[in-house]
């Protein structure tokens, strides 16, 4: 789960939004975010391509670090830093995965 990890950070600097949700995400994965007044949640690889689209465009700067790491056969839920438009942020994510892919991405920002 490490690797695939490591691939993620490596997909989001890449900042091709299509090609990490195509290389990373089931067709129907889910995504619940809390980052903001009210929940994001969707549902389906154009949804997550939407909404990657815009974090990369609008949010995201780059990776700094990370805090806390730990995985299971099929999940893995992290705690790290992010360099964002605001300045650097604490993130909290957590991903189940099948076939190796994420089916469920929870995410939320402190």
């Amino acid at each position: 789960m490490k690797a695939f990890y490591d691939e993620q950070v490596a997909l989001l600097a890449a900042r091709n939004a299509d090609d990490l949700v195509d290389k990373h995400y089931a067709d129907d994965a889910e995504m619940v975010v809390l980052s903001g007044e009210e929940p994001i949640v969707v549902k389906g690889s154009d949804a997550l391509k939407n909404l990657f689209s815009s974090y990369l465009e609008y949010v995201y700067r780059g990776f700094i670090s990370t805090e806390k790491f730990a995985s299971t056969d099929d999940s893995l839920m992290f705690e790290a830093t992010i360099d964002t438009v605001n300045g650097p942020v604490r993130i909290y994510d957590a991903m189940v995965l099948k076939d190796g892919k994420i089916v469920k991405h929870y995410s939320g920002v402190k």
